[in-house]
């Protein structure tokens, strides 16, 4: 909404309205009033402890290539094998590294 003055050349008159702003930050602020004492509260949570004792980790098992090309041959290392076979191989694989994990 433009408003002009009598002494200004005819051009409107731009002013913000502040009023709608005011209450944003009034709501605000008393949302965080209330909130603040809740945030105060705190939360007991139950932290490890640091251990002196060592924990020896195994090392990785290798990594296995298994490509399957065009022809939908698989290859496992290099190495050509039957898909009767694969499962089998990965079933051995998986049982020689079960304690392996990270």
């Amino acid at each position: 909404m433009a408003f002009s003055a009598a002494g200004n050349s005819g051009r409107p008159l731009a002013d913000i309205n502040v009023t709608p702003l005011v209450d944003v930050m009034l709501v605000l602020l008393i949302i965080f009033i209330v909130t603040a004492p809740m945030v105060a509260v705190p939360i007991p949570v139950d932290l490890p402890q640091r251990s002196e004792r060592w924990v020896p980790r195994p090392d990785p098992p290798p990594p296995i290539e298994l490509r399957v090309d065009a022809g939908n041959q698989l290859f496992w290392n290099g190495q050509p094998i039957g898909r009767a076979t694969l499962q089998a191989q990965l079933q051995e694989q998986a049982q020689a590294h079960a304690g392996n994990l990270p």
